[in-house]
């Protein structure tokens, strides 16, 4: 009898352990995502706040009146764009509700201090050094438990978490946990209440190396991580708005000075969401992008930046640019941060010795030509009065008529891209699969179509310079230089009549190459209604659709610069205030930099080696307009979109294989 009793006791020992067991694969799952996806954030919380911006779009997108197949391609090309509204417009996102609290200088000047750049060393070194970069050792991962049957209660237990069986932490069962997975060779992770059998799932994070090379068009020129800011009180020429703190203190700050790089420019944007949207994915981003690169001055060879110095010494002009070493070449910055020893020339293509690189790159964007054959020349020739002085036009590199463009374009452009084909080639590792080098993985962007109105059309800007010529919105956008500043409708024109060809050509030239094109930003016409004259005709009370810059004083027309006056008689701002209503990335009609965009954002100045602005030397020149013509953090925004409508096909194949 009591050899019964002590079976029988067993037997409902074991029935009770059955009943008591919490988690099993049936009614569990276990479920997970990389914490921090986008590794040139070294905060997780920075990554969090573009991942919630994200999150916040696709809930919109979610509440339209349209088909499921409207949702998805509103998902599919307009992600990057949707979470930009999020991130930056002064009202709360898609409403015309103004924020309590809006930040005037855009969400980049949040990334102080939360980057692994560093702009002294210029490598990705600031996170436990540049190996660490490149080649991560452990990824933080974010684990929850999943029920897969309604009313499950687990909430009261505690969930004990392992790595490979070794215990990581403890927590309520209905708490998400985080916890260091090993790369590349991930981890099994399981989980159990203790005394039970836990439930286990093998875990491996993939991670892209992206590097982006190229001109202005992608290292965001014209949108500085931190803009100027203008003081109440203060004008330059008794005039105009003058820098609140008129020194190198008061400059606006980049992500890469010298480069003017910023964190709004399109690759890094375009990189950042596939890290969005790939949550057991992260991507290392490696940006190179500088602006006034060109194929061989820039990518392949040293370059003059944007940068400008002081000069001393009569015999030598106001200011020069900063000229770049033997070694500023963004190849070479690309070698010495992949290559695990130093990188070397070998007939004057620099390579990996032994190719002994740190790791292989999975995408190379890129963005260059329009430097090559003039672009900023052709600008030069459209908007350069007649008998600008010689002083200049040799700032903006000598004019460029369209039909010289055109011709660059058929005798420049071929070369270059044929060039700067065999360096990539020797230089980077760019495989899928097989250790053949794959320039399917190259993608090179198209330019924009910036010269258009809000209609589509070409900006109007009248038939000759006149003295009414600031009733249009093309002349407006440039009336702090009216002096010097003016257009037509001929010269526009002509200039946007090259842009087809142009984007033919460089579509032409990239399957000559094997490179993808990113084309869609043209043939989609997606800049059409956001060119740098485009104004929202419902919204011309605000600051952001204003053409005009903010001037001092009266004006016989409302859309006339401002008469200069040294009188004591009252005068005020029109037609804002520059120090409390300059909203350098709030949204607005367009979605590029004009004349007085760039004053606004970025007024570049001369700077003497002591850190102090030389008036003279940058009052001769247009410095402070560096960046007009470029994409603002919208059209950055816009481009990255339509890269991605490219090549998502292709990153999902690349991720397909190792996801769990």
């Amino acid at each position: 009898m009591k050899k019964l009793l002590t079976v029988l006791a067993l037997l409902w020992s074991v029935t009770i352990t059955a009943q008591a067991q919490i988690l099993n694969t049936s009614n569990f799952q276990i479920e997970w995502k990389v914490s921090n996806r986008f590794r040139l954030f070294s905060d997780a919380s920075f990554f969090k706040r573009h991942e919630s911006a994200w999150s916040q779009y696709l809930i919109h997108v979610g509440e339209q009146t349209v088909s499921e197949d409207q949702k998805q391609l509103l998902v599919d090309a307009a992600s990057v764009l949707g979470s930009e509204h999020v991130l930056n417009d002064r009202y709360i996102a898609f409403s015309r509700i103004l924020r309590a609290k809006f930040d005037w200088r855009g969400w980049a000047a949040g990334g102080e201090g939360k980057l692994c750049w560093n702009p002294e060393t210029r490598l990705h070194d600031r996170c436990d050094g540049v190996e660490n970069y490149m080649t991560p050792r452990f990824h933080e991962i974010e684990l929850k438990l999943r029920p897969l049957v309604a009313n499950t209660l687990y909430k009261e237990y505690i969930c004990e978490w392992r790595v490979d069986d070794v215990a990581a932490t403890a927590a309520p069962c209905d708490e998400p946990v985080k916890v260091s997975l090993p790369y590349p060779q991930g981890a099994d992770v399981s989980v159990g209440v203790v005394g039970e059998q836990p439930i286990s799932l093998k875990v491996q994070v993939r991670d892209l190396l992206i590097v982006g090379l190229g001109d202005s068009f992608a290292s965001g020129e014209g949108n500085p991580d931190v803009p100027v800011e203008f003081g109440p009180d203060k004008r330059h020429q008794n005039l105009y708005p003058r820098r609140l703190n008129n020194d190198v203190s008061g400059s606006a700050q980049w992500l890469d000075r010298l480069c003017h790089r910023s964190l709004y420019g399109h690759q890094l944007r375009a990189a950042l969401q596939i890290a969005l949207e790939n949550p057991r994915s992260s991507v290392t981003f490696l940006g190179y992008s500088c602006s006034g690169a060109g194929a061989a001055y820039g990518i392949l060879g040293p370059q003059e930046y944007v940068e400008r110095v002081a000069s001393t010494g009569a015999a030598n002009p106001a200011s020069r640019f900063v000229a770049g070493g033997n070694k500023d070449s963004q190849i070479h910055w690309l070698l010495r941060e992949l290559c695990a020893v130093k990188p070397e020339q070998v007939d004057s293509l620099w390579t990996c010795p032994g190719k002994q690189y740190r790791r292989t790159v999975d995408y190379v964007f890129l963005s260059i030509g329009g430097n090559d054959i003039g672009f900023a020349n052709v600008v030069a020739w459209a908007t350069l009065r007649e008998g600008t002085s010689a002083t200049l036009a040799k700032f903006f590199g000598a004019t460029v008529p369209p039909k010289q463009f055109a011709e660059n374009m058929r005798d420049v452009l071929p070369g270059a891209y044929a060039q700067l084909a065999k360096a990539l080639e020797v230089a980077v590792p760019l495989y899928s699969g097989d250790p053949v080098f794959d320039p399917s993985r190259v993608v090179l962007t198209s330019y924009p179509d910036m010269l258009v109105d809000e209609a589509g059309s070409v900006c109007e800007a009248g038939d000759s310079e006149s003295e009414n010529e600031d009733q249009f919105p093309a002349n407006q956008s440039m009336d702090v230089f009216s002096s010097w500043l003016a257009t037509t409708s001929g010269r526009l024109n002509a200039v946007h009549e090259q842009l087809s060809t142009l984007h033919t050509r460089m579509r032409d030239l990239a399957g000559d190459q094997g490179w993808t094109f990113a084309g869609r930003v043209y043939e989609s016409r997606i800049f059409t209604a956001h060119g740098f004259c485009a104004q929202n005709p419902k919204l011309m009370s605000e600051p952001t659709e204003v053409l005009m810059i903010p001037c001092w004083g009266k004006a016989e027309r409302p859309t006339q610069t401002c008469e200069s006056s040294w009188s004591g008689k009252i005068r005020e701002w029109r037609p804002y205030d520059p120090a409390t209503h300059n909203f350098p990335y709030a949204l607005r009609q367009r979605w590029v930099r004009t004349f007085n965009d760039a004053y606004m954002a970025v007024n570049e100045k001369v700077m003497t080696k002591s850190g102090y602005i030389d008036e003279k030397a940058s009052a001769q020149i247009f410095i402070e307009t560096t960046g007009t013509m470029h994409p603002n953090a919208e059209g950055q925004a816009a481009m990255a979109d339509a890269i991605l409508m490219d090549i998502r096909g292709s990153v999902a194949e690349t991720l397909g294989a190792e996801a769990n």
